[in-house]
């Protein structure tokens, strides 16, 4: 049988052959769906999602940091945030009125540079880049916030979408700035108790998900992957053992004595010498740390426990302790003293260069007499002189919960030669922090307990359970009570007969001791004219209270702590006395409740003292115009209202008013001047 020939004239052929094309087509799509769909799928997913979406991470609020009585000191809030989707943008473009191209990025950039404080150049820049996310400003301020909507709506910018975000907040501005610290834009904390703390602060880290169209504009903006976001939403509650109204106080005394002595820097501290609480911790220079980057990066240091200088004579009373202790010396023992003392090579003087003669030991506290502290040092020797030092806390941190605390420097007895051991004893060659320095007072204060100070008051959950809590706590005994109360009776006469009147406070029984040392120069040895001058002490002295420390670096014109500190720590201490209704031991010497007479003018009638009237359960608040704090507290005590006092002097003003009628309780702010 002949076989036949293909030929494409035949239709069967040709019928045939088109068959067969249109089967090799559907294999060849199978195939490139089966591709597709099975072995690149998973790929050729993710890539479309990728052009279509993009992930940003979020941070929920972080947690409140509030003072010991729950006032607000750092809270987050939400604000806006900026970004641009360059693609949306490019795209959205269109031809103008005229035909012409109309560059909006370029329009976009000249319009927002200004009220952005970003060059037009770096706007323009981010507005043509290839994607879909570029951060432009975090965090914008509201007034900013609403100037850049209406330049998008009146311009009609594409493009250009908001992000709301947790922005830390401050509510005291620059009041314990450096105890708060600041966080960055990344809500990570960066200094202070916000680094110390970040992780209990730190808000639950959550990613949002852009989605756009093929022209690159947004079509969801607010869509949060629940499965990517943590379990904790809500973050705990720090209370501080801070007093905001002790804080105000010590502030505002920082910064009339920065003012007055044109100090370079300055640190105050308050502590509760029974528990070691922090109760106020102030520091200068300092900065507002909602907007820190604005202040130069010495400022954001925290001089309470960050810094290390000679104490100088606010040592004598620990040295003192050294002495009673070893049964060296006691309040009685006598003492020559000649104006200067030869040790070795050495000759060290009183600060006036002149002597007393025979005195007691209780003397060489009260009048800072540098002779009788070597004396007492030469005996102690230099490895009693260490080991004591060392049981009272220095040449270590005190491990309060605060960042950067410096350790101090200690000499080590086998380097130490004769000079050195009689220095040590006057508050030279020792290097400490202010806070080493209180907490040392603090256990002559409290009988000889050293205490770790602390200044967490609390860690309260969302749910209102304490899942940390502040306490005291005992590292040792140092000395014993009867050594304690021996040193606070020499440190009380500092006060009223020695070198520290300037601290007294009439009527209280004030315990302290001044300090003027030598500054360290940066290249070795001591800085030629200038000093660190400081008053430690606390109050009453019978039954403290309050401790408390005044340290000025480097002063202009007077210098001595007994002039520029003393006064300081008895400003403040007056106010926080009056306004926590601790009373006097006496009316001695306490001032009259007449109003102010001026040179000249005819003295007026005694003012009559004001008093509180009762009205339906309530009490009505008098006029205080003219009256001192310590009369108006009186007044108040009666109807068991609290005073809020303000500054210092006669009242101007106050809240409420004269002739309000108020619940028992109420507190009074008056201000003073």
């Amino acid at each position: 049988m002949k076989k036949e020939k293909f030929t494409l004239g035949d239709s069967r052929n040709r019928l045939a052959l088109l068959g067969y094309l249109i089967l090799a087509g559907f294999l060849l799509v199978a195939v490139r769906l089966l591709w597709i769909q099975i072995i690149s799928g998973t790929e050729l997913g993710q890539r479309a999602v990728t052009q279509v979406t993009e992930k940003i991470k979020r941070h929920t609020p972080r947690g409140r940091i509030v003072d010991r009585n729950g006032e607000e000191l750092a809270v987050s809030i939400m604000v806006n945030s900026l970004y641009v989707n360059p693609d949306e943008m490019n795209k959205s473009a269109k031809p103008g009125k005229t035909g012409e191209f109309r560059d909006v990025p370029r329009i976009a950039a000249q319009k927002l540079a200004p009220v952005l404080n970003i060059s037009e150049a770096s706007l323009y820049e981010d507005f043509t880049l290839k994607g879909q996310f570029v951060w432009i400003k975090r965090m914008l301020e509201p007034r900013d916030y609403q100037q850049v909507v209406a330049i998008i709506k009146e311009n009609k910018l594409p493009g250009l979408h908001f992000i709301s975000e947790s922005k830390r907040y401050y509510t005291k501005k620059s009041m314990a700035a450096q105890v708060l610290g600041f966080v960055g834009t990344d809500d990570s904390g960066l200094s202070g108790l916000e680094l110390a703390l970040d992780s209990i602060l730190k808000g639950a880290e959550t990613r949002q998900t852009i989605k756009t169209d093929a022209m690159g504009r947004v079509i969801a903006d607010k869509n949060t992957d629940p499965e990517e976001t943590k379990e904790k939403t809500m973050v705990a509650t720090v209370y501080l053992t801070i007093d905001s109204k002790m804080q105000f106080v010590i502030e505002d005394a920082l910064d009339d004595a920065m003012k007055r002595t044109k100090s370079v820097g300055a640190a105050v501290l308050i502590m509760d010498p029974h528990t070691g609480a922090v109760l106020a911790m102030g520091s200068r220079p300092t900065f507002d740390p909602n907007n820190f980057g604005d202040y130069p990066a010495a400022s954001w240091l925290n001089r309470a426990i960050s810094i290390i200088y000679e104490p100088g004579s606010v040592f004598k009373p620990i040295v003192g302790t050294m002495g009673l202790s070893e049964g060296l010396i006691t309040p009685d023992t006598p003492v020559n003293d000649t104006g200067s003392i030869r040790i070795a090579d050495r000759v060290i003087s009183n600060w006036d260069d002149t002597g007393m003669g025979l005195i007691k030991f209780e003397d060489v506290i009260k009048f800072s007499v540098n002779t009788g502290m070597v004396q007492l040092g030469m005996k102690l020797g230099a490895q009693k002189e260490i080991d004591w030092a060392k049981k009272y806390g220095f040449g270590k941190a005190t491990g309060i919960e605060l960042p950067s605390e410096e350790d101090g420097i200690l000499y080590d007895p086998k380097n130490m030669y004769e000079p050195d051991i009689a220095t040590l004893a006057i508050g030279q060659g020792i290097a400490v922090t202010p806070l080493q320095e209180l907490r040392a007072i603090c256990a002559i204060a409290n009988g000889g307990e050293l205490l770790k100070p602390y200044i967490i008051d609390r860690i309260v959950a969302p749910n209102g359970e304490v899942i940390r809590r502040g306490r005291k706590q005992v590292v040792r005994n140092v000395i014993t009570p009867e050594v304690a109360a021996q040193m606070r009776g020499m440190m009380e006469k500092v006060v009223s007969e020695g070198g520290g009147k300037a601290a007294r406070i009439q009527g209280y029984r004030i315990a302290g001791k001044t300090g003027t040392a030598q500054k360290i120069a940066d290249e070795g040895g001591y800085a030629p004219g200038k000093y660190i001058a400081s008053f430690v002490g606390f109050v009453p002295a019978d039954k403290p209270q309050y401790a408390m420390l005044v340290m000025l670096d480097t002063p202009k014109g007077a210098f001595y702590g007994s002039q520029v500190s003393a006064p300081v720590f008895r400003d403040t201490l007056q106010q926080i006395l009056v306004a926590k209704g601790i009373q006097p031991s006496s009316s001695e010497g306490l001032p009259s409740f007449e109003a102010h007479v001026k040179p000249g003018q005819k003295e007026k009638p005694l003012k009559p003292v004001p008093e509180l009237k009762e009205k339906d359960g309530q009490w009505v608040v008098p006029d205080f115009a003219g009256f001192d704090a310590r009369a108006i507290t009186a007044v108040l005590g009666k109807g068991q209202l609290v005073l809020e006092p303000y500054g210092s002097g006669k009242a101007y003003k106050q809240i409420p008013a004269g002739g309000t009628a108020v619940d028992p309780g109420t507190k009074i702010e008056i201000w003073f001047r």
